[in-house]
């Protein structure tokens, strides 16, 4: 399968006509000996993570183990709709400055 752009000796700019092939095409030198089979994967890569992706991965995996209640979150929930959750504006402004003070 040929793909061309909107500039029709191919997709690219510099007006060579080279054609892309698809996945399909059998013209690759290679596809008759693997067909679809990923490449193996070599033994000498490896990944290693910094402290904080270690961090982060261990937050994440702890997240998902927190506790829930889940009658507590109605509760809360109606109180707020009704308006009878009660704010304490003083520890909400204070609580705001610390978290901006931690982004800084």
């Amino acid at each position: 399968m040929d793909i061309k752009g909107p500039n029709s000796p191919g997709l690219r700019p510099d007006g060579n006509s080279s054609s892309v092939k698809g996945r399909d095409e059998t013209s690759r030198p290679d596809a008759g000996a693997q067909g679809n089979a990923p490449a193996p994967a070599r033994q000498d890569d490896s990944v290693t993570l910094t402290g904080a992706a270690q961090a982060m991965n261990a937050a994440s995996g702890a997240a998902g183990n927190a506790p829930f209640d889940e009658a507590r979150v109605a509760e809360l929930r109606e109180a707020i709709s009704n308006g009878q959750y009660p704010v304490d504006n003083e520890q909400l402004a204070d609580r705001m400055i610390e978290l901006e003070s931690l982004l800084r």
